[in-house]
């Protein structure tokens, strides 16, 4: 988990070469563990989990090199993995896979993506969740003149209220 955290941070000061060598790390460490002798505060950081984190790291990564599927593959596994038993985690992977798609790949499936997460986040009280949406929301705007993704702008910018933003 602390090289998955580590690998984030070293994504965000745009060092793409350690991010790459940190997320190898992790997943050897994450091979290497044993749930059942890891604290009990530990018991949330599955392989869903990890494939999220991880892959949230890698997105910055992705996007420096124009690679989209250096992150997309993980982030899919963890939403095929996080189920309904966790939702929060599930929604934050949707709309940062959603967010991808529409910055590299289909804007059409990045919409049904973005409306998925929608429909999720509005269940939940988040801010960053929200900020994840805005973060969506911007990344739409380049791609307005497709009808799917007129529509999730729509439904992120006159529902804000749904996900508890105010006005």
């Amino acid at each position: 988990m602390l090289s998955a955290l580590r690998a984030q941070f070293l994504a965000a000061l745009g060092r793409t070469d350690e991010t790459l060598n940190e997320v190898a790390r992790s997943d050897e460490h994450f091979a290497d563990s044993a749930p059942g002798e890891d604290a009990p505060w530990m018991c949330y950081y599955d392989e869903a989990e990890h494939l999220g984190s991880t892959g949230k790291a890698l997105i910055p990564v992705a996007l420096a090199r124009t690679q989209m599927e250096l992150a997309a593959p993980r982030i899919r596994q963890a939403i095929r993995r996080q189920g309904q038993n966790y939702p929060r985690s599930r929604a934050f992977s949707l709309t940062r896979l959603a967010t991808l798609t529409m910055r590299m790949g289909d804007p059409q499936e990045a919409a049904s993506l973005g409306l998925q997460a929608a429909r999720q986040a509005k269940e939940l009280h988040s801010q960053r969740i929200r900020d994840e949406l805005q973060v969506l929301t911007r990344a739409s705007i380049k791609h307005l003149g497709i009808p799917e993704v007129n529509e999730l702008y729509s439904v992120l910018t006159d529902d804000r209220e749904a996900f508890g933003a105010s006005s």
